[in-house]
């Protein structure tokens, strides 16, 4: 019964140390995969995107990374001023926000590697409105060393600068190109209103052509009209009251005449 018990402990400690050796050997590749870290010297650290970019952005201004196999590398908001790119694996790496000035990327492998705002093209153009069809844009690359600019799009269609763009937001994707891939950069378009004229009049002062004589006429002064129609009528009744008493009255007798008579 002993010796059963022993068996079965011995088979089920074996059993563990098994299982535990499988655990160990899919979970370290894993662990050491989300932690990677392709450079780390200085205030200089560079890893994988899913793990994001340090914090206020790497300081590697000037840094060889030449030859350097950084794919999926996070270069976001990197000061790489100065810095050697040259014959670098960074496909689908992100320099959203870096500054690449003077870098060098000559025969880096870019293939879908993101640069907006990276200083080839500002990330936002704001522009107000010339009328009420929007405002030319204006836009020019500014490529490092080892990329060259090539089309903007707009769902396919080619966009060249001075083109139109409507009032509100648009957006364009820039593409770039090393000898050994394509990477590109989305700009957002942002168009204002134009500032609004005064509003016509709903009316106006200029007579109406079918009604020239009687909007020309002067109006009606019903104050005066009325006085006027007033004092006519005093004078009128005064006329006739005058006419009746004169009537009345008794002839008047000459004193000469009437001593003659007598």
């Amino acid at each position: 019964m002993a010796r059963r018990f022993a068996i079965q402990r011995g088979r089920m400690s074996m059993i563990l140390a098994v299982t535990a050796g499988v655990l160990a050997v899919v979970v370290a590749p894993a662990t050491a995969a989300s932690a990677e870290v392709f450079y780390d010297e200085g205030g200089c650290v560079v890893q994988q995107v899913t793990d994001g970019a340090p914090a206020g952005g790497s300081q590697c201004a000037g840094v060889d990374f030449g030859g350097t196999s950084m794919g999926q590398a996070a270069f976001m908001g990197a000061n790489l001023v100065g810095a050697n790119l040259s014959g670098s694996k960074l496909q689908a790496a992100n320099f959203t926000g870096a500054n690449i000035e003077g870098a060098n990327f000559s025969d880096a492998q870019v293939e879908g590697a993101e640069f907006t705002d990276s200083g080839i093209l500002p990330g936002t153009i704001t522009v107000e409105a010339a009328d009420a069809n929007g405002a030319p844009i204006e836009f020019a690359p500014v490529v490092p060393a080892g990329l060259t600019a090539g089309d903007c799009l707009i769902v396919d269609a080619p966009v060249v600068s001075g083109t139109v763009f409507p009032v509100g937001d648009s957006g364009m994707v820039c593409k770039f190109s090393s000898s050994n891939g394509t990477a590109i950069a989305v700009v957002k378009i942002v168009v204002t209103p134009h500032p609004e004229e005064a509003p016509a009049p709903l009316f106006t002062d200029e007579p109406n052509s079918t009604g020239t004589a009687a909007s020309s006429r002067q109006p009606t002064n019903w104050g005066l009209v009325a006085a006027v129609g007033g004092g006519a009528i005093v004078v009128l009744a005064l006329g006739v009251a005058a006419m009746i008493i004169s009537r009345r009255r008794p002839a008047v007798v000459d004193g000469d005449d009437a001593e003659g008579d007598g």
